[in-house]
C-alpha cells in the first residue's frame, strides 16, 4: 500500500493501522494504533491520542466554541462557522471609552484576519486549479503515448482535451473566483478521473 493511500496519523504524521476506542465514563476516546518492528525484530505497537469522539466537553464549556479532537477533519471550518455566529451586528455599541476602544480594535484585527484568510483561500483555489490542469495534461500525454491504439483511450483523450481548453479559458477570464464555475469544473474533473481509473491514472 502506498503512503498516499495509507491512513496518516494527524498527531505524529506517520501511517497507522487502525483507530482504537477507549470508553471511559460513557465517553469514547480515540487513539491511532501504529505497528512497528523494534531493534530485536519483535512486532510492537504504540498509540497516539487523537482526542474524544465528538467534542471536548470540559474545554468547550469554558469557551464560546465547541472544540473537537484530531479525527474531526472539518473542525477548522466548524470553528470559523461558530466564530461568525459570535458576531452580533445588531448588538448595541458601548459608548464607554474603554469598551468602545476595545471593540473597535478587536473588530479591526478581525477584519485584517478575514482578509488574510480570503487571500489564502484564493491562493489555495488557484493551486487546486493548477493541479487539475497539470494532471489533465499529463493524462493526455500518457494516453497518447501508451494507449495510442486503444479507441476507448483516444475517446477519453478527446474529452480531456476539450476540458483542458475550457479550463484554460476559465483561467484567462479569471472565472476561478466564481464558486459555481469552479465547482462545475471540479465536478467534471472528478468524472474524468473516474474514467481514467481503468488506465491506472
Amino acid at each position: 500500500m502506498s503512503r498516499e493511500t495509507q491512513k496518516i496519523c494527524p498527531r505524529c504524521g506517520e501511517p497507522y493501522r487502525w483507530i482504537y476506542r477507549e470508553n471511559i465514563h460513557g465517553r469514547s476516546y480515540l487513539y491511532a494504533v501504529h505497528e512497528y518492528v523494534d531493534e530485536n525484530g519483535r512486532k510492537r505497537r504504540r498509540k497516539c491520542y487523537l482526542g474524544p469522539e465528538g467534542n471536548y466537553e470540559y474545554v468547550s464549556a469554558t469557551h464560546d466554541l465547541e472544540f473537537y479532537g484530531l479525527t474531526k477533519e472539518d473542525r477548522y471550518i466548524r470553528y470559523l462557522e461558530e466564530i461568525i455566529d459570535l458576531f452580533d451586528v445588531d448588538e448595541p455599541v458601548s459608548t464607554d471609552p474603554e469598551e468602545f476602544k476595545k471593540e473597535f480594535e478587536n473588530i479591526m484585527k478581525t477584519r485584517s484576519l478575514v482578509k488574510k484568510i480570503s487571500y489564502k483561500i484564493d491562493e489555495r483555489i488557484r493551486k487546486i486549479i493548477e493541479t487539475i490542469i497539470s494532471d489533465i495534461k499529463a493524462s493526455i500525454d500518457l494516453l497518447k503515448k501508451d494507449y495510442s491504439d486503444d479507441p476507448q483511450a483516444q475517446d477519453i483523450v478527446k474529452e480531456l482535451e476539450a476540458f483542458d481548453k475550457k479550463i484554460d479559458r476559465m483561467i484567462l477570464d479569471k472565472n476561478y473566483v466564481n464558486e459555481e464555475t469552479i465547482r462545475s469544473y471540479v465536478e467534471r474533473y472528478l468524472q474524468l478521473k473516474h474514467k481514467l481509473k481503468q488506465f491506472n491514472l
